[in-house]
C-alpha cells in the first residue's frame, strides 16, 4: 500500500469510527499530485455528498483540479470557503473539516457538534461556526489549528436555518425559531433583543445585518452592537409572503427573493426605498438566496432548477436558465468574479455568467450499474418546455425562455390534481412505493406516468421501484372526458440501500389541536428504520404524557399547553432523532354581544374541548369527541333538539336562522330545526351522502358532493335555492344567506343566485383568486389568497366598508347581518359593521391574541380560544 493510500484509509477509519479529536492527515485527491495542486483566482470547493468529497473546480477552464475525500460516500455535507481553505460540516457526525487548497490536507476538529440534518458551517475573519440549527448549539474552532475557540454554546432552542448570518466584524447573528427574537454572539458572549417575528430573515450588508419581516413588511438595517434598528425600508412585502434574502457587501441595500409572488425586490438604506418588484418567476416558486456580483443579481428557483439574472442598475431581467432539469434544491456561490452552482446531490456543477451563458461542470464520473444502463438525462433546452415546469409571467422575452410576444401563458387546469406517495417520499434503493393521481373535484380519467427513470405506467394508482439513488421527479397526467389533460409532479428521493436512517419531517394532524382531540403523529422517515420509539413530553415534567412504538400513533391530550415531541428511528446501531414542539388549545367557546336569547349563557360542555362553531340565531359548537351542542334560551323550531345521531362522527356543522346540519364522516348530512313549511330541516335524498362540505341560510340549506356539485333545499323566498348551471361542477365551497347563495370555483371565482340586493353582484375583483367565502343577511364577503377580504352588498351605513385591517394577513371570515368578522395569522381579531342592539364592531380586549376560529350569529359573535 502506497503512502498516499494509507493516509486515505487512515482517514475514513476515522470517519466511520466519529472520533472526537482526529490527528491531522494529509489527503491527495485521486489521480492527482498535491505538489501541482495550488489555489488559484476563479477556483472554488464544492460538495459532493455521494462520493463523500469536497471537489476543487476551475471556473476560467471548468477543469476539476482536485478531488479531497472528506466523508464516507453518502453523507451529506456543507461548504464554506474562507481565505484559502474550505470548511466542511459532516451532518451525520456532526465533524467539522478543513481542508487547504494548496496541498489538500485535510484536518478535522478536536470537537464536534451535535449531528443533524440541519448542520451549517459559517466561517468569521477569527473563528469557524458550526451550527446546529435544530438544537440551536454552536461550536467555534480556530481555522488554523482546528482547536475549540471556546465552549460549545447555546444560541437558541432551535435556529431558522435560512437567517444565521455572521457580520463584518464575526459576530454571528440568527433569529430564534421558537419566539421569533433575535439572538447572537459578541465576544463570546450570548445576547438577544426582542423581535418576535414569525418570518424574519437575517441577511448582512457592508458589514451589518438586515432583519427582513415579511408579517411586517419591513427591512430593517441593525446595529452591530445592539441589534437596534438603525435604519428602516418599507418593501412591497405582504404577510405570508415566502421571502429569501441576501445582502450587497459594496453597499448598503438587501436583496429579497418572494417566492410567494415570485418576484425580486431590491432596498436601499441610504435613502430608505425600495424598488419596484422585478417579476423573475411563477408565483409560489421556491427561491433561495440571491447571489450578487458586478451590480447583477442571480436568484436560484429550486421548483424548476432555473437560475434568473437581474441587472440591479436598471431592475431588467437578463436571462433564464435552465441549470438542472428537474427541480433542485442547488447551491449558488460566488469566488474571484464568477458565478459557480451546484448540486450537492449529484455529480453536476457549472459556472453561470451574467450573460447568461452557462458552462456546465462534471465534478466525478457515474458509472452505468451493472444490470442495466441509466437512463439518458434530458436536455434542458427541451426539458424547460415541456409541460407541467413552473410557468413564467407573460412578457419577459428571455433567453432559454420560448414565449410568443403578447401570449399569455396557459390558465390554470382544471380540475386541480396532486399526487400522493406512500409511504412517503422517500425511500432505499429497492423499496416499492404507491402513487396516487388525486384530483379535486374527483372526475373520471385516464392517467399516464413518468417516474424520471425513464419507465412508464398507467392507471390512477401506480406502483414503482427505482433502482438506482437518486431525486427523481415524478410527473402524472390525467385525461378526462372532456380531452383536457391535467398534469401533477411530485419528487421522490431515493437513497443508497443500507443507508443510516433519517427523519426528514414529524408530521401532525392539525398544527394547534385542543383538549380531547386525536391527534396522529406520524412521520416522514428513510432507510427502512427497524424501530420507532415516540415520547410525548410536558417541559418539566419527567414522566412523559404519552409513548408508541409504532411508525404512526394517536394520542388525546388532557390538558392545554406547550408540549415536545421526539421520535427515534433506528437500524441495527444506527439512530436518527428529531423532535417539534406542538401547543395544545383550551377549545373554549367565548364571545360578546346581545344575550336576547340566552347566546352567551355558554354551557360547561362548550368551554374546553371544542374543534369548531357556528352561528345563525343560535350558536353551535363541534366537540372533539365528534358531537354537537347547541345551546340558547328558547327552541321555537327545534333548533335546539341535537338528533341522537349527532352525538359523534360529525367532522362539520352549520347553522341557519332556527334549523342546524351535520354532516358526518361518513359522508352523510343531519338536519334538525326549522319550519316544517319550509323543509330545511329536512335532507333530500340526493343530499343524503357522497357530501364534503354543507351550509345553512337563514331558510335554506346547502350541501357540496364530491363530484363538485350544489345541492339546496329550503324556504325559496327569491331563488336561492335555484342552483344555477355553473355549480353543478368544479365547486369547492358554499355559503348560505338571508335570500341568496354562493359557490366558490376551482380557479378562486365566486357565483352568486337568488336575490339579496346588491349582495349578489360579484364584484370583478371576487372573481379570481378567492379561497374561502361567507353570506349574511344582504352582504356577501371572499377572503383573496393575498390575505385580503372583500365585502359587498346592501349598503347600510356604509357597514361594507372594510377596515384597513382586514386588507391583510387574514385567514378566516364571518358575517351575518351588517356586521363582519375577520381572524388574522397572528390570532387576533378584526371587526366591523353597523353597533345596534347592545352589539358593538369593537373587539373585546381579551381576544386580542389565541383565537382559533370565529362565527357571527345574530347580533352576537363567537370565537374559539
Amino acid at each position: 500500500m502506497t503512502a498516499a493510500a494509507r493516509r486515505r484509509t487512515r482517514i475514513l477509519v476515522a470517519f466511520a469510527a466519529v472520533t472526537s479529536v482526529v490527528a491531522a492527515v494529509l489527503v491527495a485527491g485521486p489521480g492527482y499530485d498535491t505538489a501541482r495542486v495550488r489555489m488559484f483566482g476563479g477556483a472554488a470547493w464544492l460538495a459532493s455528498n455521494r462520493t463523500g468529497e469536497v471537489s476543487l473546480v476551475d471556473g476560467t477552464t471548468g477543469d476539476v483540479r482536485a478531488h479531497a475525500p472528506v466523508a464516507e460516500p453518502g453523507t451529506p455535507l456543507s461548504v464554506s470557503q474562507h481565505d484559502n481553505a474550505a470548511f466542511a460540516a459532516n451532518q451525520k457526525t456532526g465533524q467539522l473539516i478543513r481542508v487547504d487548497s494548496a496541498s489538500e490536507q485535510v484536518d478535522l476538529s478536536e470537537v464536534v457538534v451535535p449531528a443533524a440534518d440541519g448542520l451549517i458551517v459559517l466561517p468569521a475573519p477569527d473563528v469557524v461556526h458550526g451550527v446546529n440549527v435544530h438544537s440551536g448549539t454552536v461550536i467555534s474552532i480556530d481555522p488554523d489549528t482546528m482547536r475549540s475557540a471556546g465552549e460549545p454554546r447555546q444560541l437558541a432552542e432551535a435556529l431558522r436555518p435560512d437567517s444565521v448570518v455572521v457580520d463584518g466584524r464575526g459576530r454571528l447573528w440568527a433569529v430564534d425559531d421558537k419566539t421569533g427574537d433575535l439572538v447572537w454572539l459578541s465576544g463570546g458572549e450570548r445576547r438577544t433583543r426582542s423581535a418576535a417575528t414569525r418570518t424574519g430573515r437575517l441577511a448582512v450588508t457592508r458589514g451589518l445585518p438586515v432583519l427582513v419581516d415579511s408579517e411586517r413588511g419591513t427591512a430593517e438595517l441593525l446595529s452591530s452592537e445592539t441589534g437596534a434598528v438603525t435604519r428602516t425600508a418599507k418593501p412591497e412585502l405582504h404577510p405570508g409572503d415566502e421571502v429569501a434574502v441576501s445582502g450587497s457587501a459594496g453597499r448598503s441595500r438587501v436583496l429579497i427573493a418572494n417566492s410567494t409572488r415570485g418576484e425580486l425586490t431590491t432596498c436601499a438604506f441610504d435613502t430608505g426605498t425600495c424598488g419596484r418588484p422585478v417579476e423573475i418567476g411563477a408565483d409560489g416558486a421556491r427561491f433561495g438566496a440571491p447571489v450578487e456580483m458586478d451590480d447583477h443579481a442571480v436568484v436560484p428557483d429550486y421548483s424548476t432548477g432555473q437560475a434568473t439574472i437581474v441587472d440591479l442598475a436598471d431592475g431588467s431581467v437578463v436571462a433564464q436558465r435552465l441549470l438542472f432539469d428537474e427541480p433542485t434544491r442547488f447551491e449558488l456561490m460566488t469566488r474571484d468574479g464568477f458565478v459557480f452552482f451546484n448540486d450537492p446531490n449529484s455529480n453536476v456543477a457549472g459556472v453561470l455568467k451574467l450573460t447568461g451563458d452557462v458552462m456546465t461542470i462534471t465534478k466525478y464520473t457515474e458509472g452505468p450499474s451493472k444490470d442495466e444502463n441509466p437512463p439518458p438525462k434530458p436536455d434542458p433546452r427541451e426539458q424547460a418546455q415541456q409541460v407541467g415546469k413552473p410557468e413564467r409571467k407573460p412578457g419577459l422575452g428571455l433567453p432559454g425562455r420560448t414565449l410568443q410576444p403578447g401570449k399569455p401563458d396557459p390558465a390554470p387546469a382544471k380540475p386541480k390534481a396532486a399526487i400522493v406517495v406512500k409511504p412517503g417520499s422517500r425511500g432505499e434503493v429497492g423499496d416499492e412505493f404507491e402513487l396516487t393521481m388525486v384530483l379535486t373535484p374527483a372526475t373520471n380519467a385516464n392517467t399516464g406516468w413518468e417516474f424520471g427513470d425513464g419507465a412508464k405506467d398507467y392507471g390512477a394508482t401506480v406502483r414503482h421501484s427505482w433502482q438506482q439513488p437518486g431525486i427523481y421527479t415524478v410527473e402524472a397526467i390525467a385525461t378526462l372526458d372532456s380531452g383536457k389533460r391535467v398534469m401533477a409532479k411530485t419528487t421522490v428521493t431515493v437513497d443508497l440501500a443500507g443507508a443510516p436512517p433519517r427523519i426528514a419531517e414529524l408530521s401532525f394532524q392539525r398544527p394547534r389541536p385542543v383538549i380531547g382531540e386525536l391527534v396522529r403523529f406520524s412521520a416522514d422517515t428513510s432507510g427502512n428504520p427497524d424501530t420507532w420509539t415516540w415520547t410525548v413530553t410536558k417541559p418539566g415534567q419527567q414522566t412523559p404524557e404519552a409513548t408508541a412504538g409504532t411508525a404512526e400513533f394517536g394520542h388525546r391530550f388532557a390538558a392545554a399547553g406547550k408540549y415536545v415531541v421526539s421520535l427515534t428511528v433506528a437500524r441495527g446501531a444506527k439512530t436518527a432523532t428529531s423532535s417539534r414542539e406542538i401547543v395544545v388549545a383550551r377549545g373554549a367557546v367565548e364571545g360578546w354581544g346581545n344575550n336576547w336569547r340566552g347566546q352567551m349563557n355558554i354551557p360547561p360542555a362548550a368551554q374546553s374541548g371544542v374543534i369548531a362553531i357556528d352561528a345563525g340565531f343560535y350558536p353551535l359548537a363541534l366537540k372533539a369527541d365528534g358531537s354537537v351542542i347547541a345551546w340558547g334560551s328558547t327552541n321555537d323550531r327545534g333548533e335546539l333538539n341535537v338528533p341522537p345521531e349527532a352525538s359523534s362522527g360529525v367532522i362539520a356543522i352549520a347553522a341557519g336562522m332556527m334549523h342546524g346540519l351535520a354532516l358526518k364522516a361518513d359522508g352523510t348530512v343531519i338536519a334538525w330545526g326549522g319550519k316544517e313549511s319550509f323543509g330545511q330541516g329536512e335532507v333530500p335524498p340526493a343530499a343524503k351522502r357522497d357530501v364534503i362540505a354543507i351550509a345553512a341560510g337563514h331558510h335554506h340549506s346547502l350541501v357540496l358532493k364530491k363530484d363538485g356539485s350544489v345541492i339546496s333545499w329550503g324556504f325559496d323566498s327569491w331563488g336561492e335555492t335555484k342552483v344555477p348551471p355553473e355549480a353543478g361542477k368544479d365547486v369547492i365551497a358554499i355559503a348560505g344567506g338571508g335570500g341568496h347563495s354562493l359557490a366558490l370555483k376551482t380557479d378562486g371565482s365566486v357565483i352568486a343566485w337568488g336575490n339579496a340586493g346588491f349582495a349578489t353582484d360579484v364584484p370583478p375583483e371576487a372573481r379570481e383568486g378567492v379561497v374561502a367565502i361567507a353570506a349574511g343577511s344582504m352582504t356577501s364577503i371572499a377572503l383573496k389568497s393575498d390575505g385580503s377580504v372583500i365585502w359587498w352588498g346592501e349598503d347600510y351605513d356604509n357597514e361594507t366598508a372594510v377596515p384597513q385591517a382586514a386588507k391583510s394577513g387574514i385567514t378566516s371570515i364571518s358575517t351575518y347581518v351588517t356586521n363582519g368578522l375577520a381572524l388574522k395569522a397572528d390570532g387576533t381579531l378584526v371587526a366591523w359593521g353597523k353597533a345596534e342592539y347592545d352589539y358593538t364592531p369593537v373587539v373585546p380586549p381579551q381576544y386580542s391574541s389565541g383565537v382559533l376560529e370565529i362565527a357571527s350569529g345574530m347580533l352576537f359573535n363567537l370565537v374559539l380560544v
